[in-house]
C-alpha cells in the first residue's frame, strides 16, 4: 500500500490536483483559490507545492492528494486511491488494496446493498408478481435492457422477504435498520419488518456505480408515500448524490453538456432514447453541493423539471444556485405540460431537439412573465420587476446591460430607468438568492496556533519563544507541541537551523503543523527580519496575557468557593495572588 502511494505522489503535485477542480492563482510562493467546500467571493484556499497540502482558512478543510479527494468527492480512502491512480497512470489492484486496508463501516453498508440490489432485481424478473410489475415497466416504454442497466427491480408485498435473506448472508439487523432496509416498531424491539413492500424499486448509485440508497415507488393506489427513499447512512447523503450520474458521467464529459431532471423515470427514459448526459435530483431540492459535482464535469447545465408551478419554484431556485458558481443555466420548454419521461415516451429523440434549443433560463423566465402579466398597468410592471431584479442585480455588467435592453424594448421603459432600479435594489430578508449567500468569516486562529506556526515556518525566531514562554503559558494541546519544539531545539542548540519531521520528533503532528506553518506563511511572508521579530514579541504578549486571563478567572473562582465555605485565610491568599497576577505586564527582553 505504502508503495503504491508513494507512486502517485511521485507522479502527481498537489497543484495538478487540485487544479482539476479549482481555478488557482500564484500569489508568492503559493497558489490560490476560491474554496471547493464553501461558498466564497475572496479566495481563502490556499496550495502549497512545497508542502504538498492545500487548506481552506474560511472553513479549515484541506490535507495533501489523498484527503482533498476524499472529502471533495465524499468517498473513502481506497476510492481516493483508485482515483488518483487512474489520474497518475499507477496500476492499481483495489482487491489487494482492499486488503491491507481495515474494513470500514461503509463496507458492510456497501455490501448490504449490493445484496438489496440483486435481491429486488431477482423478485422482478424471476417471480409471478414481478412479472406484473415488468409488464408496467413495459408499459411506461421501458426495454429489458435499461431495466438491467439501472438494475431497477421490485420488492414484493411481504413483510419477511428481504430481512431474512439479508441475515443470512451476515448483514447486521442494526446495518438494516440503519440503512432503512427495515423498521422495527421501536428501537429495541427485536420484531422487525421490510421497509419496502409492493414497490417498485430504483436502486441509487453513487459517482463510482456503486449501490448506496433506494427509492421506492408505490404499485398501490392507498399506498402513501409515492416514493420512499432510503434515510441518511455512513453511505448515503441525498444532498451530495444525483441520480443517473455514474451513467451519465462520460457522456456529460463528451458532450460538455448535462440536463438536470427531478425524478427517476426522467432520467431512465431519456438514457434509453439515447440522452444520455441526464441526471436526476430524486425529488428533492437542489443543493450547492451538487451543482459543484456538476461544474467539474461542464458549465454547460440545461434544467428540464416538471412543469408545474412547484417546477417552475424549483427552476427559479436553481438558477440562484448555478449563479453563485457562475453558471447560467439554459431551461427547456415545449413538453406541452409532460414531465420528460412521458415525453420521451411518446416523442422519442424530439426531446434532445428540444434540449439543444433551450434558452437560457432569464430570457425564458421574462418570456413567463410576460405572458402571465399585464405589463401594460402599474401592478402588472410591479410584479415583473418584483420577480426579475433579484435575477438580473448579481449578473456580470455584460449580461445585466444584455438582458435590461431587452426587457426595456418589450416593456417600452429606457434601459436607464431599470439600470436604477437595480442600482437601488435589496434583497428581501427571505429571498433565496440571500439565503443562498454563503458568510465569508474566516476561521478566527488562535494565538498559540500563530505563535507555533510562525516559529515553525521560521526556526530562527524560535530562541525567542525559548527565551519567554514556558510550557505551562500554553493549553493543551498546544503544551505537548511546544515541549516537542523546545525538546528539540535543546538538542540541537548552537548547531539548530530547522525542525525536523521524522523520527522521534513531531510525526504524529507533521500534517497540521504543515497547516499552521502555511497560515503563517500567508500571514507573513511579506515582513522583514525587523519586523516578524517585533510581531513575535506581540505574539508572546497575548499568549501571557492570554495566560493571565486564564489564571485570574481560575482565582476568582476559587475566591468565591473560599467564600462560600467561609475560608477567610484561604481567600485572602488568594486575592494577594489575584493583585499580583494583575500587575503582571511586561515581557523579558
Amino acid at each position: 500500500m505504502a508503495e503504491i502511494v508513494d507512486e502517485i505522489k511521485s507522479r502527481l503535485s498537489i497543484e495538478d490536483v487540485v487544479s482539476q477542480y479549482v481555478q488557482l492563482k500564484k500569489m508568492g510562493h503559493n497558489l490560490k483559490g476560491l474554496c471547493p467546500f464553501h461558498s466564497e467571493k475572496t479566495p481563502s484556499f490556499v496550495v502549497s507545492p512545497e508542502k504538498q497540502i492545500c487548506h481552506c482558512f474560511g472553513c479549515n478543510k484541506g490535507g495533501d492528494i489523498f484527503q482533498f479527494v476524499q472529502e471533495l468527492e465524499g468517498v473513502g480512502f481506497v476510492d481516493a486511491l483508485r482515483i488518483l491512480a487512474d489520474r497518475a497512470g499507477v496500476k492499481f489492484e483495489e482487491e489487494k488494496a482492499s486488503k491491507k486496508i481495515p474494513k470500514s463501516e461503509k463496507d458492510e453498508y456497501y455490501k448490504a446493498h449490493e445484496l438489496a440490489c440483486d435481491f429486488f432485481c431477482d423478485q422482478l424478473f424471476n417471480t409471478e408478481d414481478g412479472k406484473k410489475v415488468l409488464d408496467y415497466l413495459h408499459r411506461r416504454g421501458v426495454n429489458d435492457e435499461t431495466i438491467k442497466t439501472f438494475k431497477i427491480g421490485f420488492a414484493p408485498d411481504l413483510y419477511d422477504a428481504l430481512y431474512p435473506d439479508l441475515l443470512k448472508k451476515g448483514i447486521s439487523r442494526t446495518v438494516l435498520l440503519k440503512a432503512g432496509l427495515v423498521s422495527s416498531k421501536t428501537v429495541t424491539s427485536d420484531q422487525i419488518y421490510d421497509k419496502y413492500r409492493a414497490r417498485l424499486i430504483f436502486p441509487i448509485f453513487d459517482a463510482f456505480g456503486k449501490v448506496c440508497g433506494f427509492g421506492g415507488r408505490t404499485l398501490k393506489q392507498e399506498q402513501s408515500p409515492k416514493y420512499l427513499n432510503s434515510p441518511e447512512n455512513p453511505i448515503y447523503n441525498k444532498s451530495k448524490i444525483l441520480y443517473g450520474l455514474s451513467h451519465a458521467k462520460d457522456s456529460i464529459k463528451e458532450l460538455d453538456k448535462v440536463v438536470v431532471v427531478e425524478g427517476y423515470f426522467d432520467v431512465v427514459l431519456p438514457y434509453q432514447a439515447g440522452i444520455k448526459n441526464i441526471v436526476a435530483t430524486s425529488g428533492t431540492a437542489l443543493t450547492e453541493h451538487q451543482i459543484k459535482i456538476l461544474k467539474r464535469l461542464t458549465e454547460k447545465v440545461v434544467s428540464c423539471f416538471d412543469t408545474d408551478s412547484a417546477g417552475f419554484e424549483a427552476t427559479k431556485r436553481a438558477y440562484f444556485l448555478f449563479q453563485e458558481q457562475g453558471i447560467m443555466l439554459k431551461t427547456l420548454e415545449g413538453l406541452d405540460k409532460k414531465d420528460p419521461a412521458d415525453f420521451v415516451r411518446d416523442h422519442g429523440v424530439e426531446f434532445k431537439v428540444l434540449v439543444d434549443r433551450a434558452e437560457d433560463f432569464l430570457t425564458f423566465f421574462v418570456k413567463k412573465l410576460l405572458e402571465k402579466n399585464d405589463f401594460g398597468s402599474p401592478s402588472g410592471r410591479k410584479t415583473i420587476f418584483d420577480e426579475l431584479l433579484p435575477c438580473l442585480a448579481r449578473l456580470s455588467p455584460v449580461l445585466k446591460d444584455f438582458h435590461i435592453k431587452a426587457l426595456s424594448s418589450k416593456l417600452n421603459i429606457e434601459a436607464k430607468y431599470l439600470h436604477d432600479e437595480i442600482a437601488n435594489f435589496k434583497l428581501p430578508v427571505n429571498h433565496p438568492a440571500k439565503a443562498i449567500l454563503a458568510s465569508e468569516d474566516k476561521q478566527k486562529m488562535s494565538v498559540e496556533i500563530v505563535i507555533l506556526g510562525v516559529a515553525l515556518e521560521y526556526p530562527a525566531l524560535f530562541k525567542i519563544l525559548a527565551k519567554n514562554l514556558a510550557e505551562l503559558d500554553f493549553e493543551d494541546p498546544f503544551k505537548k507541541v511546544y515541549k516537542d519544539l523546545m525538546d528539540q531545539y535543546n538538542s540541537a542548540r548552537e548547531n539548530f537551523t530547522t525542525w525536523k519531521f521524522d523520527g522521534e520528533f513531531l510525526l504524529e503532528e507533521s500534517e497540521k503543523l504543515k497547516v499552521w506553518q502555511l497560515y503563517a506563511e500567508e500571514q507573513y511572508s511579506e515582513f522583514s527580519e525587523v519586523n516578524l521579530e517585533l510581531e513575535m514579541y506581540k505574539l508572546i504578549d497575548k499568549v501571557k496575557k492570554d495566560g493571565v486571563a486564564r489564571k485570574g478567572k481560575q482565582l476568582i473562582q476559587m475566591i468565591q468557593e473560599a467564600e462560600k465555605n467561609s475560608d477567610r485565610q484561604r481567600q485572602n491568599e488568594l486575592i494577594i495572588e489575584l493583585n499580583e497576577l494583575k500587575r503582571q505586564k511586561l515581557l523579558n527582553p
